[in-house]
């Protein structure tokens, strides 16, 4: 039997924006007036929260969305894009990059 303490931190993914995507993002997402209008705004916050994952000794993996693409995916999988799309999506893309963590 193996001691959980001795296990790894679960992988946590973090949806990632590039700034060129920014505003068009915004529009999609069902939540996006939440957000902070500018990039640079909504990129500080995404370091500070990925630096803290990290520094509790989570690896954590980028998942950039693309708007070109991101709604799509999300009618394909059942959800919206908004907060709940984002989510999935993520979770599809750490599942698929580190197996099922459980």
């Amino acid at each position: 039997m193996s001691n959980f303490e001795d296990r790894p931190l679960p992988a946590v993914g973090a949806y990632w924006i590039k700034e060129a995507d920014y505003s068009a993002l915004r529009e999609i997402f069902g939540d996006g007036d939440k957000m902070p209008p500018a990039w640079a705004e909504w990129l500080r916050m995404a370091e500070e929260m990925e630096g803290g994952l990290k520094a509790y000794g989570h690896p954590v993996l980028r998942v950039y969305i693309d708007p070109a693409t991101f709604a799509d995916w999300c009618a394909a999988h059942g959800t919206t894009p908004g907060r709940d799309g984002r989510k999935m999506f993520v979770a599809a893309a750490v599942k698929e990059r580190y197996g099922d963590q459980t």
